[in-house]
């Protein structure tokens, strides 16, 4: 059979030969891709890597311009240059590093207080408790959820354990991470190989977690020289399996010398191939771990100048500002929005330890106008109307998009007016943005004429200056849409602020969660950020793709045929709804689809889906001020749920249910956020 095969082969490899050999359209693709073969098809760049020569570098290697740059490449690759005896350096740039400059100067700034980060105790407990809480948000290299899962377990408290959870945390070494764990805390048996090994594996409780314990030991077990030694971590960390196998019969021979029994030296040899296909070295996961302490002990020990540093290297990533504008309220610092008499061009944060957003961060703004009017303000002192500002500020940078821009995030609340007033039409403009900077023009013009030097400030009375029209203030829902539109978050709340009770006690999942449970009944919530309704050609039925929001993430749907039909009404953008759904795997496809069982709106879900509440009351809370305040909160959300109170005492046992009769309530966000308020817990039925 093989011998039929290979001739079939090669009666192939002719008849293959006969066809490149014609003049046809075929045969010139085929000389052509003979003529290709081999060559290189396009070249790159390394992001970081640097070669460093003792003079002109073309002395030594031939080199190109880069496209678009003065930059010179050099033409070897990676290992060709070093094969080469060139000196090839990695200098990776840090948006962290800059980070913790801008840190430090804020804290100069806010404190009067000069921090040297290469001078911080690396004893301080403070940092180590936000490394024992998981609280890494925002720290170098130690931020992803499974990082922060196994801090909690390790619980660091030297700088050694950060070390080397930054080496164990990678693909292959992190099925040591339990061991690891366990043996620091002594859950586990440390055990040597060899006795002689615990010199160099004591500070990682016996397991081999870097490079430079490999070496260290093939010189102490084996007798390897340093230059051997080197050869062995670099052949580990370049994976050279054959070089690896080549330096085996030297360990070998060197560990029999040494008196060590061979089938150990065997195993301990074996183990280091596994550990070659993860080899990390000591220096670089030592030097991430300090950069990351640094970090760390930043933001424990100065929060709101480190999240202000941070949001500010993040505000161009919507997604990301999120994320940390989240963490620093549950940091419990105050975040405010822009203000056009607080805020600066980026991100700042005061004496008090507040967060203000910055200026150059709202669209339609940017960073001319924002340093335009800052420059006004520190010069001329702050603003005290839009009418004030207008007359001040050169409209030549200030338009009336910037201007609208800032009354949308909420800049000139402290003016007093509503936002909702400043678009409000007033005399004969569309709105009162539009009439400031007609009134705020012509007050300019006239200010820079001759007449001002003749007639002084007689001439400023002859210009009325308009007032804000009344105007109903915008709801909650409106509000939070425009901050939205101008920064792209939302800024003074959240639109599922209002709904946290239903979405404590009706939805099973997040919407980041969403995608990964298949199978399972989904019951999620979220804002509708985005609806595209259409037509299928095929079958001439609606459909309409939505993207839904909660604090966490985003969700894409698609309602189609009677399901689209069934729900259209409730599929607008800045609806809050509640989705039923499942993915299901497609018909001989392992693809899953999402199909919807339910959708309401959330509003309604509090009394579609609630028939009545009990209020737990601890027996040693009641008294007349706790009965006092209960009836008035039911006084004022009468409603259709029926309500009952179980009186509970854990000392005595005590547990009785009583139910009321002659009075019900509505059982909402505002109702629910009044009991925890009394301090008590509650349940739906």
């Amino acid at each position: 059979l093989k011998e039929a095969m290979n001739k079939e082969d090669i009666d192939r490899a002719y008849q293959f030969r006969k066809v490149a050999e014609k003049k046809d359209s075929i045969g010139e693709m085929i000389t052509s891709a003979k003529r290709l073969e081999g060559s290189i098809r396009n070249t790159g760049i390394h992001a970081c890597g640097v070669i460093i020569t003792p003079d002109d570098i073309t002395n030594y290697v031939p080199v190109k311009t880069a496209k678009d740059s003065d930059l010179l490449v050099s033409q070897f690759d990676n290992s060709v240059a070093e094969d080469a005896g060139l000196l090839k350096m990695d200098f990776l740039g840090l948006k962290t590093l800059t980070i913790l400059r801008d840190a430090v100067r804020f804290v100069k700034e806010t404190k009067d207080i000069t921090i040297d980060l290469d001078e911080i105790p690396l004893e301080d407990e403070k940092t180590y408790k936000l490394f024992h809480t998981g609280s890494t948000i925002g720290i170098f290299q130690y931020e992803s959820p499974g990082m922060q899962k196994h801090l909690k377990n390790l619980k660091p408290n030297k700088f050694e354990d950060l070390i080397a959870m930054n080496a164990l945390y990678r693909p292959g070494p992190m099925e040591y991470i339990d061991d690891f764990i366990k043996r620091k805390h002594g859950k586990q048996m440390i055990t040597y190989d060899l006795p002689e090994m615990e010199e160099y594996l004591e500070e990682t409780y016996g397991i081999t977690v870097y490079q430079e314990q490999v070496m260290l030991l093939s010189q102490k077990l084996a007798g390897f020289t340093k230059g051997e030694a080197d050869m062995l971590r670099k052949a580990m960390g370049k994976k050279k399996r054959k070089l690896i196998d080549e330096m085996y019969p030297k360990f070998q021979e060197g560990c029999s010398k040494n008196g060590h029994p061979d089938t150990i030296t065997s195993k301990i040899w074996n183990d280091w191939i596994a550990f070659a296909s993860y080899a990390f070295n000591k220096s670089h996961s030592t030097c991430y771990a300090f950069i990351a302490f640094q970090t760390a002990y930043m933001k424990s020990h100065y929060p709101a100048e480190f999240m202000s540093a941070v949001l500010n290297h993040n505000k161009s990533d919507t997604s990301k500002l999120n994320f940390f504008l989240r963490e620093a309220k549950r940091m419990k610092l105050k975040v405010f929005g822009p203000d056009v008499n607080q805020s600066g061009i980026n991100f700042t944060v005061n004496k008090k330890g507040d967060i203000r957003f910055g200026l150059s961060a709202l669209k339609g703004l940017g960073i001319g106008p924002a340093e335009e009017l800052i420059k006004e303000r520190s010069e001329g002192g702050e603003f005290d109307s839009l009418i004030h500002l207008v007359k001040r500020v050169p409209l030549r940078s200030i338009n009336k998009k910037s201007l609208e821009s800032m009354a949308f995030a909420g800049a000139f609340d402290s003016f007093g007016p509503h936002r909702s007033q400043y678009f409000t039409p007033t005399q004969k403009h569309d709105t009162y943005i539009e009439n400031a900077i007609k009134f705020g023009s012509a007050y300019q013009g006239q200010k820079d004429s001759n007449q001002v030097s003749l007639f002084g400030s007689i001439e400023d009375q002859l210009i009325l200056e308009p007032k804000p029209p009344k105007a109903e203030p915008w709801n909650k829902s409106i509000r939070l849409g425009k901050e939205k539109e101008v920064t792209g978050i939302f800024i003074s709340g959240h639109p599922l602020d209002e709904f946290r009770m239903e979405l404590e006690n009706y939805t099973n999942c997040t919407l980041e969660q969403a995608n990964d449970i298949k199978g399972k009944p989904l019951k999620m919530g979220g804002i509708i950020a985005s609806a595209q309704h259409g037509i299928s050609q095929k079958n001439n039925m609606g459909y309409a793709r939505l993207t839904l929001q909660d604090y966490n993430g985003s969700f894409d749907m698609g309602a189609y045929r009677e399901d689209y039909e069934k729900y259209r009404e409730l599929l607008q953008p800045g609806y809050v709804i509640y989705v039923e759904g499942i993915f299901k795997a497609g018909y001989n496809s392992d693809r899953y689809f999402f199909k919807i069982i339910d959708i309401r709106l959330m509003a309604s879900l509090s009394e579609d889906l609630t028939k009545s509440l009990t209020i737990r009351i601890p027996i040693e809370k009641i008294d007349k001020s706790l009965v006092s305040s209960l009836k008035g909160i039911c006084e004022e959300h009468e409603g259709n749920h029926q309500i009952h109170v179980q009186v509970i005492s854990d000392e005595e046992e005590l547990d009785i249910e009583f139910s009321s009769t002659g009075r019900k309530v509505e059982v909402d966000s505002s109702f629910i956020n009044q009991i925890r308020g009394l301090g008590l817990s509650y349940k739906l039925n």
